[in-house]
């Protein structure tokens, strides 16, 4: 492309020699985009942590549903109550002939929580760590 010659006073050089921002206008965008930050961040921090809660009560109603679910099935009415040392082992809730295993009944059979059972069924404790369990 030739590019043309223009004079220094025509408009087209003033149009090309004022192209692009000035400090001032550059300044301003960035102000203005440090307060919307300052606004926006405050307000979404506080729901950090949020999902995790939830997840961990989602676990339990699904765990003991299928409690609930596996004890309606198989006719028991009650069942051992959860040993110190077994939480989200489910070997220990009870099983034998014509008893599915709780397994069975849950979609993940590994839970990020440990659990505590009475006697009924009724899941008393949910912990982070094993060994929580009286």
């Amino acid at each position: 492309m030739v590019r043309q010659n223009i004079s220094p006073k025509s408009p087209y050089s003033r149009a090309l020699r004022n192209s692009g921002f000035s400090l001032v206008e550059l300044l301003v965008v960035v102000g203005i985009i440090v307060a919307m930050a300052a606004v926006i961040i405050p307000a979404v921090s506080q729901f950090a942590g949020r999902g995790d809660t939830g997840a961990q009560v989602e676990e339990f109603d699904a765990i003991q549903s299928a409690m609930d679910n596996m004890i309606v099935d198989t006719g028991l009415i009650t069942i051992n109550p959860s040993p110190s040392n077994s939480k989200n082992d489910w070997t220990s809730f009870p099983s034998g002939p014509g008893v599915p295993a709780l397994e069975n009944y849950l979609r993940d059979t590994v839970s990020a929580h440990y659990y505590c059972w009475d006697s009924s069924g009724q899941i008393t404790d949910q912990h982070a760590t094993a060994g929580a369990c009286p």
